[in-house]
This record gives structure tokens, sequence and C-alpha cells, in this order.
């Protein structure tokens, strides 16, 4: 049979190797030779090729080097595509294992010269520039790094980048010194691009900065003059910001903040999407009974309209509410309000009514005023809303809060702080209000554990069933038994059978043990199961035996989204 005039190109050692590939075609040839293996193992190739790219130097070839490359890269592309033709042959046979690492191999052995010889900078400036934003958005975690790096490269990647104002768009302002420097240097950079603006007043806390080549952890936090100044510069391009959140740690940055919003709000902000303000400095304030300096709210930019305006999150500042013009929102997030500056029921209700598109509504130790005795009065429909957070009230406000709106098709709920209290009937008012939530988060939620609050538990789980990931901490160990509705004639039916994720955290370990063996008891075992650090480190060895061999047991760092959970809110 004639030779490929690729394949004759190859040296008689790959011939021959290829041509024992080539025989696995017939049934009765199941290896390529009796002796031992090729080639190593699939993971000391992995170790021989992150070796040889450790060690790499980027430099300029020489005509020489780059066609010895070239020639290099073409044998292993043929000794690749001829196997590949024959494991499509065979298949569903599969290639003998040395034949399958020999693949790997070729394919990134080719994969290393074609990218040492590609003519990068031959392409043109548009799809470099594209290329290069790619490049800096996929690095979600670190941004910065990337940003940095790309400008470093080469001079004519420097010239793209700094051509490209969306590269730029995104900036993050902290502490003071350097790093505000270059904030600023990629705020010109932006041009009149879209702006994405965070302000960070306490450089202290994680961002995509923390695996740069640059620390600013030690930079002192930012004044309130300093606050002043960054507003006035920032401001002459007030009509290009998309998305300003702000964080501070003291009343006059605060209010600093939204004094510019209501001198400068009026002019127009046509673009702005996303507005977050956020006073930290709580360690002297009760959440229960919070008390505040002498204020005189303002109006919210100034009783300007937003027409862009979708997510708005207010967190321990007031606003003049009757003033304001909150309408069209998605996203509506406020926390710790004290009752002088919440809005009453009935701007709160024509607030969400202004909202028919409202997809998520979360309330912190923030919500309309109590009236113990409202009027009479429908409550305010939410048909999309698909995200509700309820933390940190009272159960006579609770109930009162709920019965200011109906949402239907919520998808994940979470329920914080309910205690101090027995909250049955909280639970008896909300069993089937949300039939559509398969996310449910229960953090330090307080009831009866006669056997009617158990009962009721029940019945609230079982109102939503398609509940398949829960987030649970700080609850009491009859939390879990409410998953299990008791038998007249004794012992218990499972209840929420699609549950099969569970997140656990500040909980007692022998109860989580046990609810694990219960689930898979009754058939209805749990796939995974996260664990915060903190828990993973009270397992015993035995338990976390136990554990594996009735689901897959993985530990979840802080603030970490799991990949179960992106998938149920998509």
């Amino acid at each position: 049979m004639a030779l490929n005039p690729l394949a004759a190109m190859l040296a008689p050692e790959d011939r021959e190797f290829m041509a024992s590939v080539a025989a696995l075609r017939s049934p009765e040839v199941t290896a390529t030779h009796a002796g031992p293996p090729r080639l190593p193992t699939q993971k000391s190739i992995g170790e021989h090729f992150g070796r040889l790219l450790s060690s790499w130097t980027p430099r300029v070839f020489t005509p020489q080097e780059t066609h010895a490359a070239r020639l290099e890269g073409l044998r292993y592309m043929i000794i690749a595509r001829q196997i590949e033709e024959v494991q499509r042959d065979i298949h569903p046979r599969k290639l003998p294992a040395e034949v399958a690492a020999q693949l790997i191999f070729a394919k990134q052995s080719y994969m290393i010269r074609y990218f040492r010889t590609f003519r990068v900078n031959d392409l043109p400036t548009e799809i470099i520039s594209n290329i290069l934003r790619f490049v800096v958005w996929d690095q979600m975690k670190r941004p910065v790094d990337a940003r940095l790096r790309v400008t470093w490269t080469c001079r004519r990647w420097r010239d793209i980048a700094l051509a490209d104002s969306t590269l730029w768009n995104a900036i993050w302002f902290r502490g003071a010194g350097f790093g505000i420097d270059r904030a600023w240097a990629w705020f010109d950079r932006a041009r009149q691009a879209p702006l994405d603006i965070r302000i960070d007043a306490d450089p202290s806390g994680d961002d995509d900065d923390s695996s740069s080549v640059i620390d600013l952890s030690d930079e002192p936090t930012m004044s309130p003059n300093d606050m002043r100044q960054m507003l006035m510069r920032l401001f002459t391009k007030l009509s290009t910001i998309r998305m300003l959140i702000v964080v501070v740690d003291d009343w006059k940055s605060a209010l600093t903040v939204l004094e510019f919003l209501l001198t400068c709000g009026p002019a127009g902000v046509p673009t702005l999407q996303r507005f977050e303000l956020h006073r930290g400095g709580t360690k002297n304030e009760d959440r229960k009974s919070l008390t505040w300096p002498t204020l005189v709210a303002q109006p919210f930019l100034g009783g300007a309209v937003a027409p862009s305006l979708a997510y708005l999150s207010l967190n321990g500042v007031p606003i003049d509410w009757n003033q304001s013009i909150l309408e069209n929102l998605t996203t509506f997030d406020i926390r710790r309000l004290p009752a002088s500056h919440s809005p009453t029921a009935a701007r709160f209700r024509e607030v969400l009514r202004n909202c028919p598109r409202l997809q998520k509504l979360s309330m912190d130790g923030a919500g309309p005023r109590f009236e113990e005795s409202p009027e009479e009065m429908q409550p305010v429909p939410l048909p999309y809303l698909r995200t509700l957070v309820i933390a940190d009230f009272t159960r006579p406000y609770a109930m009162f809060l709920f019965s200011q709106f109906t949402a239907p098709a919520v998808n994940d709920l979470t329920l914080m702080n309910l205690c101090g209290d027995d909250y049955i009937p909280l639970f008896l008012q909300l069993t089937s209000a949300f039939p559509k939530v398969r996310l449910l988060t229960a953090y330090s939620i307080q009831f009866n554990v006669s056997p009617l609050g158990m009962h009721a538990m029940t019945s609230f789980l079982e109102s939503m069933p398609l509940l398949a990931y829960l987030r649970v901490a700080n609850v009491a160990n009859q939390f879990f038994g409410t998953f299990f509705r008791a038998r007249s004639g004794g012992g218990s039916n499972p209840a929420v059978p699609k549950l099969s994720v569970v997140d656990c955290q500040s909980l007692d370990p022998i109860v989580i043990v046990q609810f694990a063996k219960d689930r898979y008891r009754f058939g209805l075992p749990l796939k995974k199961m996260y664990i915060s650090e903190e828990l993973g480190e009270r397992l015993d060895s035995e338990q976390i035996k136990v554990l594996t061999g009735l689901c897959v047991l993985a530990k979840l760092p802080k603030g970490a989204t799991t990949p179960e959970e992106e998938a149920l809110t998509l």
C-alpha cells in the first residue's frame, strides 16, 4: 500500500510504529508490541510538558529555528492524525494504553511548536484586539494581573491594548497611594467607554488584585476628604458611568456620596444601570433597634429619573423614599434601616408596583414601616421574582412583610436570623406560598420542636416539591427531622424527595451524618454534601468515611459558589 505523501516524511522508526498502530484495525490485534509500554503514564506526560513550558524563555527564532520547529510540529500532527483515523475505524474498541498516551504526547508536542511559531503579530489589529479582550475578561479573578501582563508582552500588544478603551473601563479604587494612581490611569485610558466603578474605602478586603504582582494590602484607608476629591473627578464622566459600587466605613464618607448624587443626579445619569452604597461601621449598632444620628434624608439622585437603572442596593444609608423615583428595577436590595428612615407601607408597595419585572428582592433588617393594623389591601403580585432574601426580623414583622406581596415563581429562597421567638406561625403562613423553590437557605431559624411544630415545618418543606439544594447553618438538630414525616403507625417517610445537595455550616457533625444515613436508608440518598472548612475540621475520620460512602463529600471555602447552585439559578 502506497504511503500518504505526508506520512512518507516520517522517520523509519515513526513509520514502523504507525504500521503497528494501523494493524489494530484487525480485530485480532490488541497491542502494538509485546514489550513494556513505549511511553510513561499520562500523568508523567503532563508533568513533562509542565516542566517544558515553565523552563521556556520567549525569544525571537532565527529562520532556521522556525523551519525546524515547523517540521517537528508537522511530524507530530501527522502522527496524531493517523492515530485518530485508527481510533475512528476501530470504534467502539479502545486504543491500547500506550497508543492513547502517544496520541496525547503527539498533540501536545504539536501545540507547543505551533504556538511558538505562530505569527500572531501578523494578524490584523482588530483580531488581536478581540483576542486580548478574551484574555482579560476570561480571567474573572485576576483581570488586573491580566491587563498588566498584556501591556508588558510586546510593544504592539501594548499599543493595541492602550487604544482599546473597553479593556480599562472596569476600575477598582482602593485605599490610597499607588493603587489609586493606577486606577486613575485606567480611568483616563477608558476615555468615553461605559464605566464600571467600585470604590472601597477599606483596602483590607479581598479583591481581584489578591494574586496580582502589586500588593495593596498596606495602603491607608480612604478619608472622607479623599472620597470627595475622588467623586469630583469621577463625576466628570458621570454620563458614562454604568455601574457604581461604593463601600465605606463611616457616616461622613457615606453622606458625601449621597450629597454628590443629590447635586449631580439631576444633570443626568443616562447609562447608570447598577448602584450600590454600603456603609460598614456596624460594631456599635444593634441590628434589632438601630439608632442613627440626626439625618435629613435626601431624594436619591436628587429626585431625577435614572432611565437605565435596574439594580439598586442601599445598605445602612438613608434616602427620602417619597421624593425618590424608583421604578423598573430588576434587583431591589435594602439593609439595616431603622423605622425612622424606612418607607411607609404604602410607599413600599408603590415601589413594588412600579417594578413589575422585579427579579430579586432582598430585605435584611430593612423594609416598610410596621403597621400592626394596616388597612385591608391586596398583596402586590411579583410574578417574575426569582430570588427572595428575608433576614433579621421579628416574627410579627416578618409575617407583616410577607403579607405585602406574592411571589409564586421564586426559585431561590433565603431565610436568615429569624430567631428569638417561635416562628411556626410564619412558616404556616408561608406554606404553599413558594411552590417553585429549588434552593432554600435556612440560617439561624427558630421554631417550636413540639410534634405540632415539627409537623408544621414538614408541611412547609413539602409545599416546595422541587427543592433540590439546601444551605443550612446554625439550626437546632431537630430541623433535620422535619425532612421526614411521621407515620400514624410509627416510623417515618422522607419528605422533599428531590433534595440531592446539602451545604452545611456550623452544625453538629453527628446530626449531619445521621441525616445522610437516613436519606440513604429510605432510598433517597444525597448526591453531594458540601461542608465548611470549620465543620470539616470537626468531622472525625470515621464520620468522613461514612459520609464519603453515602455521597460525594466536598469542602466549600467561605463565599464560594457551587456548580450545582449556579445550574439551579439559571
